[in-house]
């Protein structure tokens, strides 16, 4: 008896997906992609219609007598309307109403007997709609289970049809497999959260641009739920035109990891590239921003100077590497010099040597001065009391100035002097002051004080190459001056990752500044977050969890990009590093079709081309919405297929609301 009871309450799951009172039709011819069903206007009036993109549910059991059921007919069929299908009789019907239209006397309906007798009326309403098949409800190991197709059919079959609404349909849309279920727990113990994560709303289920009916009360909007572990370690795509809501959809998520990470004690770092401002800073249609919510775990980033901004450039005299590379690479764009000298500073490394290692290292110090001096020489901005710090031999000192000991610190103005000194002086002159190939200035295993480096570097601060003629020099390093700032003492990269360990949501403002210095610096930062991530996991350490947002992504991981670049391996390798990417673009056909074929998350609202549904359409059951996506431009509305939902969803993504989440926390 009480196994019974136990297979009842189960069974309890099927059956109460099937709604008597919303009966709409049967099932008149089926096959394992579609069905045909044919219903009645009445029935249609009496569930509020039948909306294009709505759920409906076929099953031959009677939910009153599901215990007499064979077990051949414990099922229930998910299907949905894509479209309307003929009747065999519609060309008849069709007929029979153009008559009656003919017979009329006035343009609205005064005279009884020019309707329609009840037989024909009742023949006129029926009508026919062609459904996808989704998949079959059914239930295994006392668990509700949903196979992405029908397992067989039978033609003889008698099958009803009917239209889920409030529980039945919130039980649809946020249906999750139990192997998935099960999964996700282990991913969330592998990304260390042992604390229970509930689903939580995103928005509530709407077909159609016109919501007058099926939405016309609070109680008729079925909520949405998503499962945080589809986010983790997982690639999301934003999808659709401006003003559609692709921006409320990452406010959304961002509040969510970070309301998730504050219940589970967990640190989850959150990256925003910021291209229009709206994170770091609020606005009139949101009434606050990300920032202003989470402020005390937020750290906003810009190019300039900025009052509650820290400065998202790097120090040239300090991060000597990192300035050195974006020196190097403005050279190859804006200067394309053929000097020889140029060439070799291009080649230099400033990687700092073991100190055990003295005369490496004092070589070293002398190449660091003498780049140093170059950036004060091309205006890079410096701090007034600014030294640089090298050693120089007694013999070297005499003959450069005897009076000046570089080992006590010269300021760079000082330097700079003592440097072209040192170049006057590096050979030896015949009497008529021409330089001999005697070298003037050497260590004390004889040979050149100055490495090949250093040499050309000597050159580059003259503007003159080795055989005294004009070069540009110094002058080539200017275009670099704006990536540059004094008041950074750290590497901003590094400062960027430690933030995000400690689990801050971290926004880079790129609403401001040169455009392709937005571009260089987000790929540097984004580089050194993969790369050390990276390395946490080759060390056999476990990576912090990071979550990156960027817009306008079709700017950076575009379809022709080398898989081996920057943003390509975050979309594809980032996952197994524990990092996220959530990409929003208007431009589907851009984005690399590798990272597309990778993508977990969908949110898809309007887009304007029918290029971009045809390539969307080749994804999941996007197919099913390609005429609909085309003509609703309502913001929020928008289509969505998770990890974890065995289908698309249409649904209407909740406004973001800045009080209300301050409420929360």
């Amino acid at each position: 008896m009480e196994n019974l009871i136990n297979q009842l309450v189960k069974s309890d799951q099927l059956v109460s997906l099937i709604q008597k009172d919303n009966f709409v039709g049967w099932i008149y011819s089926i096959d394992y992609e579609n069905a045909l069903v044919v219903t009645n206007d009445d029935w249609k009036y009496s569930v509020k219609g039948i909306p294009h993109n709505s759920f409906l549910v076929a099953t031959s059991f009677n939910p009153d007598r599901y215990t007499q059921t064979t077990e051949e007919e414990k099922e229930v069929i998910l299907l949905r309307v894509i479209g309307t299908c003929k009747l065999p009789q519609d060309d008849n019907m069709i007929r029979t109403k153009i008559d009656n239209y003919q017979n009329q006397t006035s343009v609205y309906r005064e005279n009884l007997q020019e309707d329609f007798d009840d037989i024909t009326k009742n023949r006129i309403q029926f009508g026919g709609l062609n459904c996808r098949v989704l998949g079959t409800f059914y239930i295994k190991n006392q668990e509700l289970n949903l196979g992405s197709d029908i397992e067989s059919f039978y033609v003889s079959m008698r099958m009803n049809v009917f239209m889920p609404k409030k529980e039945a349909l919130e039980k649809i849309v946020n249906y999750v497999d139990p192997i998935r279920k099960s999964k996700s727990k282990e991913e969330f113990k592998a990304l260390g959260i042992d604390c229970e994560v509930k689903p939580f709303k995103i928005g509530t289920v709407r077909y159609t641009s016109t919501d007058r009916l099926h939405r016309a009360n609070e109680q008729d909007k079925v909520p949405f739920h998503i499962q945080p572990s589809d986010f983790l370690a997982r690639r999301t795509a934003v999808l659709g035109m401006t003003r559609t809501g692709k921006s409320n959809m990452i406010k959304q998520t961002v509040s969510v990891v970070k309301n998730m990470a504050d219940k589970c004690n967990l640190n989850i770092g959150q990256l925003i590239y910021d291209i229009n401002g709206e994170y770091a800073n609020a606005n009139q249609q949101d009434n606050g921003s990300i920032s202003d919510i989470y402020h005390e775990d937020c750290v906003r980033y810009r190019m300039v100077k900025t009052e509650g901004f820290k400065q998202i450039l790097n120090n040239f005299y300090e991060q000597l590497q990192e300035g050195y590379e974006i020196i190097c690479d403005t050279i190859r764009e804006n200067a394309n010099s053929s000097a020889n000298d140029i060439k070799m500073f291009m080649g230099t490394s400033f990687e700092k040597p073991d100190r055990q290692d003295v005369a490496l290292y004092n070589r070293w110090e002398v190449r660091v001065a003498l780049y140093k001096v170059l950036l004060y020489v091309a205006r890079f901005e410096y701090d007034t009391d600014y030294k640089v710090y090298f050693k120089a031999n007694e013999s070297i000192r005499n003959i450069v100035n005897p009076q000046i000991n570089p080992a006590s610190g010269l300021s760079l103005e000082e330097a700079k002097e003592w440097f072209l000194k040192a170049r006057e002086n590096l050979y030896e002159k015949d009497k008529n002051g021409k330089k001999t190939s005697q070298l003037r200035l050497v260590s004390s295993t004889g040979k050149s004080w100055f490495d090949d480096d250093c040499i050309a570097m000597l050159n580059m601060l003259a503007c003159k190459n080795a055989d005294d003629h004009y070069i540009n020099g110094y002058k080539i390093l200017v275009h670099a001056k704006p990536y540059h700032s004094k008041e950074r003492s750290t590497d901003v990269t590094s400062e960027i990752y430690d933030y995000l360990q400690e689990g801050k949501i971290v926004v880079l403002d790129l609403s401001v500044g040169n455009a392709i210095l937005r571009e260089k610096l987000s790929k540097k930062i984004a580089n050194y977050i993969f790369n050390r991530s990276m390395q946490y996991f080759t060390d056999g350490a476990t990576p912090p969890n990071i979550v990156i947002y960027i817009e306008e992504a079709h700017n950076l991981i575009g379809k022709g990009m080398e898989l081996t670049d920057t943003w390509p391996r975050i979309a594809k390798e980032g996952a197994k590093y524990k990092i996220s990417l959530v990409y929003a673009t208007q431009e589907v056909s851009s984005i690399h079709p590798n990272i597309l074929a990778n993508t977990e998350n969908w949110f898809v609202s309007h887009l304007n081309s029918e290029r971009e549904i045809k390539e969307l359409a080749r994804f999941y059951d996007f197919s099913d919405f390609s005429d609909s996506l085309l003509r609703s431009q309502d913001v929020g509305f928008t289509r969505v297929k998770t990890l974890s939902s065995p289908f698309v969803v249409p649904i209407q993504i909740d406004k973001f609301d800045p009080e209300r989440m301050i409420e929360s926390r």
